[in-house]
């Protein structure tokens, strides 16, 4: 993934001057939706459907939609969340199966290919983003929070990982206990925004060059 979101970044400038690129955002946009309900018929003959509210399983629809679309924010959204959130879940996976099972090849495919995507949206100058994305999209996480505590609440879920902790090691143990955690990961996530900004600055600085 690094390698690949190496490559874009540097043949940035090639990609803002190549023609039509429709054909690979549809490619893009066909393999991040179609991984991600390929796993609900998986799940659901298996016997362990639920509902596809967690933020990645947003963000990859949210990605496909602006593939294929021009609209400002979902491009912020998905950029911002596929970047923040997509390389958090990669770095710290909560899986309970290894490699070479179906979970484990279908949860790094999908989460990898968000964040490429985002890297090539961004690299394509297809998404500019800007200190007001960052609250406009932090503004929408926060109304995901309030959406998914009330599902979790009601429906006994953790959704966000709201309600408790992931199973596996992730940077949430290092912000407290419950409900602690969640007013560090609002800062994190602020922070890490502001991050996605910068990168995405550079990218436009290394294109222009």
């Amino acid at each position: 993934m690094l390698a690949a979101g190496a490559v874009l970044v540097a043949n940035a400038k090639r990609l803002r001057s190549a023609g039509d690129d429709r054909l690979v955002r549809r490619i893009l946009a066909a393999v991040l939706v179609g991984n991600e309900v390929g796993s609900w018929g998986v799940a659901v003959v298996q016997g362990r459907w639920g509902l596809p509210c967690q933020l990645c399983d947003l963000a990859v629809f949210l990605m496909a939609w602006a593939l294929l679309g021009r609209r400002r924010l979902v491009g912020e959204i998905a950029v911002l969340w596929g970047l923040a959130g997509s390389v958090q879940a990669v770095l710290t996976p909560d899986l309970s199966e290894g490699f070479p099972s179906y979970a484990w090849v279908q949860f790094f495919l999908g989460h990898c290919a968000v964040v490429l995507s985002a890297v090539y949206l961004v690299a394509r100058g297809r998404v500019h983003l800007t200190s007001a994305s960052v609250w406009r999209v932090w503004l929408v996480s926060n109304v995901y929070v309030v959406i998914a505590g009330l599902l979790n609440w009601q429906l006994g879920t953790n959704f966000g990982y709201l309600a408790r902790k992931p199973a596996h090691p992730s940077l949430l143990d290092a912000l407290g206990r419950w409900p602690w955690y969640i007013v560090g990961v609002e800062g994190i996530a602020l922070a890490l925004f502001f991050c996605c900004v910068g990168f995405a600055r550079l990218v436009d600085r290394w294109a222009r060059a």
